[in-house]
């Protein structure tokens, strides 16, 4: 956004505030403006073997922490608008690999990123009386379960998942339905308002992004049943600045950018029909073009949960997965398009894998059974253990040039365990201790096929 563009958007938001607040306090005049200021500190340590599944890579095993500080304020000056500012900062300091491993320059063992505002956002709540409220400006969106959409900025890791956003929501009661309009924009860098303040500029995604998603959400219509519909409409453009290295946070690696116009239409279902039984569904479909190529695929996502209502809340879950693959046989792409659900829904250590075939944390082309198990070990502590069988729909990849990575015997990826022990000792101090392993099949090359690890354990600190 240019500093033109950036200025008419902050006339018009104080235009807007001047003028609903206004409206507000004729309505409200004995509101009370209030403020809360809030801050976090999440320290981690992480450890992966094997990214690529070759041990004989310099750059396969990662060893690093992050630090990432946030310090927030919300202010509502009546009942009916709510500001949200949001600072944030995260740096990290690599062990392995050293900076001269890389075989492209940029990588830096100690990185100290951007300092800037990863929530910026004012909300208008029932509008002249109405049952509308509108949310402007930088701010988090998940959807769902987060399938399709929850993280903004794929590149930056779990640092921030914002959007550059205005969402209009419309509560009709009278029929339990609510109905989202949103509008997205989102830039390839951090450089556009608000930028960081420390002046260090980021990627955060592979191209600019634009899209718009229409959103209904039902409760009642189905006894103990949530049903939802919705239409997205994403549009890619490159960011093919000349000699630009994608970074995530001091570590660079290739990441072809994405172009085209595709349109996902999908319904979800989550039901709770027993005390004990939780079922919940959502598929969806998508057309357009991606990659100069017509765009024709499918996803469909699945788990039934059931819980034994013991004193330890002994749980069983049973997953599945399909993002369909490209088709060889045919001249368009058929590779499902995760759109902003780049994220580690299900595995940690995969987000890394899968630039094999596609981008960091883009999953597709994909089948994928798990089965599940939780227990509440102790009041403080959740345990849960996983295991994920995986397949791939389609022996293509998403360019030809990653075809290395792919040895065309079968279509089995292979095994991945996972287990967490989460703990919140106080409402002040939380953490987690997560461990995933890999067991590569033959769906890779020969020489992608050694044994891969994640490790991480985090501690986080509220105020």
């Amino acid at each position: 956004m240019s500093s033109r563009h950036a200025s008419t958007w902050l006339a018009a938001l104080a235009a807007a505030l001047v003028s609903t607040g206004a409206s507000a306090g004729t309505q409200e005049t004995d509101a009370v403006s209030s403020f809360k200021p809030g801050a976090d500190l999440r320290l981690r340590q992480v450890f992966v073997g094997n990214v690529g599944l070759n041990d004989q890579s310099p750059i396969a095993d990662r060893t690093f922490q992050r630090y990432r500080g946030r310090l927030w304020g919300i202010y509502a000056p009546t009942d009916h608008i709510v500001g949200t500012a949001r600072l944030m900062w995260e740096g990290r300091h690599y062990n392995k690999p050293k900076e001269n491993q890389w075989p492209v320059p940029g990588f830096e063992t100690w990185y100290s990123g951007g300092l800037f505002f990863d929530l910026l956002d004012v909300t208008f709540n029932e509008i002249v009386g109405s049952p509308l409220s509108v949310k402007l400006g930088r701010q988090e969106i998940i959807l769902g379960n987060g399938w399709l959409v929850l993280e903004g900025t794929p590149i930056d890791g779990s640092r921030t998942i914002y959007f550059d956003a205005a969402r209009a929501t419309y509560n009709l009661e009278s029929i339990g339905t609510t109905l989202d309009v949103i509008y997205l924009n989102q830039d390839a860098d951090t450089g556009r308002f608000p930028s960081p303040l420390n002046g260090v500029i980021e990627d955060q995604i592979e191209q600019d992004e634009t899209g718009a998603i229409l959103y209904a959400r039902n409760k009642g219509l189905v006894k103990a049943t949530d049903l939802d519909a919705y239409l997205i409409y994403k549009n890619s453009t490159p960011d093919n600045t000349p000699g630009n290295i994608r970074v995530n946070n001091g570590a660079p690696f290739p990441s072809p950018p994405d172009s085209g116009v595709a349109y996902t239409v999908g319904l979800r279902a989550e039901s709770k029909p027993t005390p004990q039984w939780a079922l919940r569904a959502e598929g969806a479909y998508q057309w357009g073009t991606r990659n100069d190529a017509d765009l024709d695929a499918f996803g469909f996502n699945a788990r039934a949960t059931y819980s034994l209502n013991d004193p330890l809340a002994n749980r069983f879950h049973l997953g599945y997965e399909f993002l369909s693959g490209n088709d060889p046989d045919s001249n368009g792409t058929q590779a499902f398009d995760p759109l902003w659900g780049r994220w580690p829904q299900w595995s940690e250590l995969m987000i890394y894998q899968w630039p094999l075939e596609s981008r960091v944390g883009e999953a597709t082309n994909l089948n994928r059974l798990n089965l599940g198990w939780g227990i509440q070990a102790h009041p403080t502590t959740l345990v849960t253990v996983d295991y994920h069988a995986l397949w791939a729909d389609e022996m293509t990849t998403r360019t030809p040039a990653q075809l290395v990575n792919l040895s065309g015997e079968s279509r089995f990826r292979g095994h991945l365990a996972a287990v967490w022990v989460k703990t919140k000792l106080s409402k002040h101090v939380a953490g987690h201790l997560v461990a995933e392993y890999l067991w590569p099949g033959d769906y890779y090359a020969e020489n992608r096929r050694d044994e891969s690890y994640f490790v991480r354990a985090e501690l986080s600190l509220s105020w």
